[in-house]
């Protein structure tokens, strides 16, 4: 059977509609093959808060193609004769720039015309024109996340052609259920006034002033007779920001309640945490600027679980940890001079680590010197040796295994003038391959130890021609000379 893609799914036959009130939540945090994207599920948290506020609700956590081009089909017929309509969508989306998708769980290697597994924004916006005014969509996905996508796409959302009479809220995913269950289904609420206020909701589309998507019952708590203010308290506590309070108290100034409504402005705005939080948001800190914060906790040991640029719950308790120890307000929230003081500790701990590990350096490197002064500055084989032991990787190494090079090779490295002047009579003699092996043969047989006896003199030929002279009352140069030639031949030939 031929695959239906997900943006012809929402063109579907028109059938008679399920309910008065329709709502689509889908949540995508885990990809078969792409990234996950933490939270992208919560929004789907809220579909009990909907099917109560009396909506049709359809839901589905991380979905595949097939199953999502079912349900979006079922939406898009149930929409027809919806009165309010609600679609909440999380995940990982890709744009052109004007036109956006969400992908599937099992998408695989999206490409500007390989999008069958994905879900068309543009789409879902002409189905939610069919309820202008009461037709809001949730966008949930990673507002920093800008990759590009092949040559034609990038990550994220692009700019939405949003149909006349519907409102888009987008955040963090994270962020998406908190509109439904604290707005969208409360009696009275106004949507609008909750967006305006959550500093992690963003709008676009149609904004009026105020939106209420689920009217006041008459049997939540009815005005009393003599009181019409009442019910508009109500719905400013339900809001429980600053701006309603102060629309309250401006607007019904004379109302038994309106000195409660100064009472919590004035609670509200002078509230310390509020005012850093407002604080650190008008900085308008990069996620960069966020990782930098974090890197600098985490380099003074406040951990802040993660260096990724979101101030979660783990950077927030080491920002207020830090705070604690530095004599400020533990309100969790930074200002520019705190940013200020984390970066100096941070740096001056920075300097502190690189002199620290400068003195280890400095003093590992008198160390090393000192042992060669003691070993292979000396230039014998048991000198060269005993450093590289101990320093295989030391400043003089290389210079050690050359010299130990040059002592398999023959040739030595004792540079002294006597040894030099040796060594120059040695080669003098002009020994053959063939004397060689027999002055080696005879040091062998008097119990001097030269060596494998090949013609060659190694390191260990030299030691026992060096022991051979100490015996024999010659000087122990470890090379031959004539009279050294002579005494041993003399002892080879005299049994």
């Amino acid at each position: 059977m031929r695959k239906l893609t997900l943006i012809a799914a929402l063109s579907g036959f028109a059938l008679p509609a399920l309910a008065d009130d329709a709502a689509l939540l889908l949540g995508v945090e885990r990809y078969q093959e792409l990234r996950r994207v933490p939270n992208a599920t919560d929004v789907i948290d809220s579909a009990q808060d909907l099917r109560r506020a009396g909506y049709d609700v359809t839901t589905l956590s991380n979905g595949t193609s097939v199953n999502m081009a079912r349900l979006l089909n079922q939406f898009a017929q149930a929409a027809t004769d919806a009165d309010r309509l609600v679609v909440g969508l999380s995940g990982r989306f890709v744009t052109d720039g004007t036109r956006s998708w969400l992908l599937a769980s099992d998408a695989v290697d999206p490409s500007y015309f390989g999008l069958a597994d994905a879900v068309s924004i543009d789409s879902v916006l002409n189905v939610l024109a069919q309820a202008p005014g009461q037709a809001v969509l949730i966008l949930g996905y990673d507002l920093d996340g800008t990759d590009k996508i092949g040559v034609y796409l990038r990550e994220g959302v692009g700019d939405l052609q949003i149909p006349q009479g519907v409102t888009v809220l987008f955040g963090e995913p994270n962020a998406t259920d908190g509109v439904v269950m604290e707005a969208i289904t409360v009696p009275g609420a106004n949507v609008m006034e909750f967006a305006r206020d959550a500093r992690w909701l963003n709008i676009a589309g149609y904004a009026p002033r105020a939106l209420v998507m689920q009217p006041a019952r008459d049997d939540d708590d009815p005005t009393p007779v003599g009181d019409p203010t009442q019910q508009f308290w109500i719905i400013a506590q339900q809001l429980n920001t600053a701006d309603a309070y102060r629309d309250f108290a401006l607007n019904y100034p004379r109302s038994p309640y309106a000195s409660e409504a100064r009472a919590r402005l004035d609670e509200i705005e002078n509230d310390p945490v509020r005012l850093a939080e407002i604080a650190e948001a008008d900085l308008a800190l990069t996620r960069n600027a966020r990782r930098n914060i974090q890197r600098d906790l985490t380099l003074l040991e406040y951990n802040t679980r993660g260096v990724d640029g979101i101030f979660g719950q783990g950077s927030r308790r080491a920002i207020r940890n830090w705070q604690q120890s530095n004599g400020f307000a533990q309100t969790s929230f930074l200002t520019a001079e705190q940013i200020s003081r984390i970066d100096a500790q941070a740096s001056r701990k920075r300097a502190e680590i690189e002199a620290e590990e400068e003195r280890g350096r400095a003093q590992a490197e008198r160390l090393d010197r000192a042992y060669w002064e003691e070993t292979g500055a000396r230039g014998d084989a048991a000198g060269l040796r005993a450093y590289l032991n101990r320093y295989p990787d030391g400043i003089f190494a290389d210079e050690a295994r050359d010299a130990m090079a040059s002592f398999d090779r023959g040739t030595g490295r004792d540079d002294t003038p006597s040894n030099q002047a040796a060594a120059d009579a040695e080669a003098d003699l002009r020994i053959n391959p063939v004397l060689a092996r027999l002055i080696e043969s005879r040091l062998a047989q008097m119990g001097f130890n030269p060596g494998q006896v090949d013609g060659r003199f190694d390191n260990d030929t030299r030691g026992a021609i060096s022991r051979y002279q100490t015996r024999s009352g010659l000087p122990a140069t470890g090379y031959l000379s004539e009279p050294t030639l002579a005494r041993l031949l003399a002892d080879t030939f005299g049994r």
